[in-house]
């Protein structure tokens, strides 16, 4: 992995301008959403999508960021700083750097600090959530695929 690699949301970039390190990455695949119908008569189900194109649900992006400041202050600080900055993402697009061709359009969901006691700065992980549409789309043709 790309260790400048990161996230941007609304022009700022994880790394570029917090100087954020990606310590780990998850994007969830979206899960299809199901349609069984059981028909009078019918054994088992019938399955809407075999005849209507499929759709899905959300899918989940988490980033978890590593930080290592001076002093707590510090610290304190660009948490509130980067919660601040995810929090502005509403609908908004979100490009990974491990995703080049790509972005997705997400929402903020939650962020969670885990101090670090082992470091020998101060420290530790901060994780941010987002909620994204299914699909991720091409940054060129702002085509959507799952």
């Amino acid at each position: 992995m790309n260790t400048k690699a990161g996230i941007m949301i609304n022009d700022l970039h994880s790394y570029d301008d917090f100087g954020l390190y990606i310590a780990d990455r998850n994007v969830s695949p979206p899960e299809r959403v199901t349609n069984f119908v059981s028909l009078p008569y019918m054994n088992g189900y019938y399955d809407f999508g075999a005849i209507i194109k499929p759709y899905y649900s959300s899918r989940t992006l988490t980033y978890t960021f590593d930080i290592m400041e001076d002093d707590e202050v510090t610290v304190e600080a660009l948490k509130n700083e980067i919660i601040s900055w995810a929090q502005t993402a509403v609908e908004s697009k979100i490009y990974d750097d491990e995703d080049p061709d790509y972005y997705f359009i997400g929402s903020y969901t939650s962020a969670q600090f885990t101090s670090d006691d082992n470091l020998p700065e101060y420290g530790g992980k901060m994780t941010l959530t987002f909620t994204a549409q299914p699909y991720r789309y091409n940054r060129e043709t702002d085509e959507g695929v799952i």
